[in-house]
């Protein structure tokens, strides 16, 4: 039945898949030919400029978790989740098959990246004290896409009473934040979760830190 799964969502979702591949391949190359002008005097230039491309990774990887995760069930909800009804099989497995089906989309797009980046490094003349890191780069790519996509299939699976609550508890949040900066303007409670999160040992640590193609 996997099998049918991601026949089913292959053929709902490869332009997308394509479109997103073209420019995972793109990234990478587009990156370093812009800036690359293979002399020591323009190296200082070219990594600032290689490290601003490097914000485009993670949005890359937001992008194609985001968009996926919502084609991947845009059938389901437009249906109002008859079809999933119909089957003879459990809820959790019925999202379950969707799940793994969505991992095998993903994958296009993880190894479209991997090729632009070994494209963009394997003509360059790299000077005394560069290195390329096109593995390790495709690696923190595929974990921060597992991750964000692990949380927009959550969002898009759920009910909208589900999404309700989420949004009701989230705005409480900020309620309470916006009560506590009144009371005390040293604390910041969103700030203090944000970095929680987003540094080791959160889950969204895979999204800091630095996304070099190329680096000393």
């Amino acid at each position: 039945m996997l099998k049918a799964m991601i026949r089913l969502q292959w053929k709902a979702c490869w332009h997308i898949v394509v479109t997103l591949s073209a420019a995972a391949l793109a990234l990478p190359i587009v990156s370093v030919r812009t800036g690359w002008r293979g002399t020591g005097e323009h190296l200082p230039r070219f990594l600032i400029e290689l490290q601003l491309w490097g914000l485009f990774y993670p949005a890359m990887a937001a992008v194609t978790a985001v968009v996926l995760a919502a084609a991947i069930w845009a059938s389901d909800r437009r249906g109002h989740h008859i079809y999933a009804l119909l089957l003879p099989i459990p809820r959790w497995r019925y999202v379950l098959l969707r799940y793994l089906a969505g991992l095998g989309l993903l994958l296009p797009v993880v190894l479209a990246l991997w090729i632009g980046a070994v494209i963009a490094t394997a003509s360059l003349d790299m000077p005394p004290g560069l290195r390329q890191f096109p593995h390790s780069l495709t690696a923190k790519f595929a974990l921060a896409l597992l991750l964000l996509f692990g949380l927009a299939f959550a969002a898009a699976a759920a009910s909208r009473r589900a999404l309700g609550i989420g949004f009701r508890l989230l705005g409480l949040f900020v309620a309470v934040h916006v009560a506590v900066i009144l009371l005390d303007p040293g604390t910041n409670l969103i700030w203090r979760v944000v970095s929680a999160l987003a540094t080791w040992p959160g889950p969204f640590a895979p999204l800091g830190g630095r996304w070099m193609l190329i680096d000393v």
